[in-house]
């Protein structure tokens, strides 16, 4: 069975499926409907098409409790965050697609208010991400899709039985073999630098990044742990991107041996028919050390239509809604999608990317993020903007400043 087909079958059962749960979870008690409202989302945009694909199952199934689109903000991480903020300030959205890492903001700031989700079996790297302390039962937000730094290896001489480490990949790589998010062009993309970065660093020395998200205020670990990555773009074999997509068509363009991308890159080169994926000479292998990422429902606090809105909520983040993301070349965040065995057979890294995801550090989870990353960016970019690279390293005021960031 061709893969083309396959996905085609597989995604039409699903959203048979999810339009039928579409359906489910919006009737109440006795068959009737409350009055009919209009959800509105805020979120960023999607190229796969995933997102606009499941509105459509719910509006089809719910004609009297619309959702639709405010805002579908082009562009990265940075200007998502400003939108979304402005978004909640002013009441015109009714729910919000958050990075994870904007959670802690927009709760300090009192503009989305914890929700109870129907009973679901999220992982629980992710799960941990969305609870509200000491509440287990409410979240702050319900995780729509998850993400985690994956490798893409082209022509591997053998299967790699296990997570792989960046340090070691830079130590094995030659001239220009090894393609990153390293070489931000505009704010919008520091996150995928930073992110980046993170993952070398862990490669090198994991304890600068702890399980649950808190960074180690030491300066000299630090400086080793980013030395590998110094010394390889020093000497050529790094191609530094500016974004996912610009490190995708590095890959797929000059044939690099190794790319550092998201899952979603996958699909995206099934998309292009590229020669080396259809003949199986790329692996995709989780990273020792990830970070943790994605995006999240919220519910805005103004919001006039709750109880519908976190129905809304929960048919996004229940099986069949993460099964279509999954599809779509998302990492879904319920156990379920990665047990299914049609998935597994469009998807051969599924489980590797599972993996990933529960083994994966979060970045801090903390209000003053936002700060945090700019701080972290404008320190670490001297290290690989720097000619000759050796000459720049991070200083005391490294650490002073992220610690300010975090208090």
């Amino acid at each position: 069975m061709s893969e083309q087909y396959s996905r085609r079958s597989f995604l039409s059962g699903v959203l048979t499926c999810g339009a039928l749960s579409a359906s489910a979870v919006y009737l109440l008690p006795g068959g009737h409907r409350p009055p009919p409202v209009e959800l509105r989302l805020a979120t960023g945009a999607d190229p796969t098409g995933a997102r606009k694909l499941l509105l459509a199952m719910w509006n089809q199934a719910n004609p009297d409790t619309p959702a639709r689109l405010t805002d579908e903000i082009e562009g990265g991480s940075g200007d998502e965050r400003t939108r979304l903020l402005t978004a909640a300030r002013n009441g015109s959205a009714d729910i919000l697609n958050l990075d994870v890492v904007d959670i802690p903001e927009f709760a300090a700031q009192k503009l989305i208010t914890p929700i109870r989700l129907a009973d679901r079996n999220f992982l629980t790297s992710v799960k941990d991400l969305h609870q509200v302390a000491d509440a287990p039962d409410s979240y702050w937000a319900a995780p729509l899709n998850t993400d985690v730094g994956m490798l893409f290896w082209r022509n591997p001489e053998t299967a790699q039985p296990g997570p792989v480490t960046l340090s070691s990949v830079l130590d094995n790589a030659d001239t220009a073999s090894f393609v990153g998010q390293l070489s931000p062009n505009s704010s919008n993309y520091n996150e995928g630098f930073l992110v980046n970065i993170l993952e070398h660093a862990l490669s090198v020395d994991p304890d600068l990044l702890s399980p649950t998200g808190e960074i180690l205020f030491e300066l000299k670990p630090w400086q080793k742990a980013l030395q590998p990555l110094q010394e390889a773009i020093e000497a050529g074999k790094v191609t530094r991107s500016s974004d996912e997509n610009a490190s995708l068509d590095t890959f797929v363009e000059k044939k690099p041996t190794f790319m550092r991308n998201w899952p979603v890159k996958y699909r995206e080169l099934q998309q292009r028919k590229d020669a080396d994926l259809l003949a199986g000479k790329i692996q995709v292998c989780p990273l020792a050390y990830g970070v943790l990422g994605g995006q999240s429902l919220a519910l805005v606090r103004t919001c006039p239509h709750p109880e519908q809105a976190i129905r809304f909520i929960n048919f996004m983040t229940g099986t069949a809604a993460q099964k279509v993301l999954a599809g779509h070349g998302f990492a879904p965040t319920l156990a379920e999608a990665y047990n299914d065995p049609n998935l597994r057979a469009v998807i051969p890294h599924l489980e590797a990317v599972r993996g990933a995801v529960e083994n994966a550090r979060p970045r801090p989870m903390h209000p003053g993020y936002r700060t945090f990353a700019e701080v972290f960016v404008d320190h670490t970019a001297r290290l690989v903007r720097s000619d000759p690279v050796s000459t720049s390293e991070l200083t005391s005021e490294f650490i002073a400043a992220m610690k300010a960031a975090l208090a």
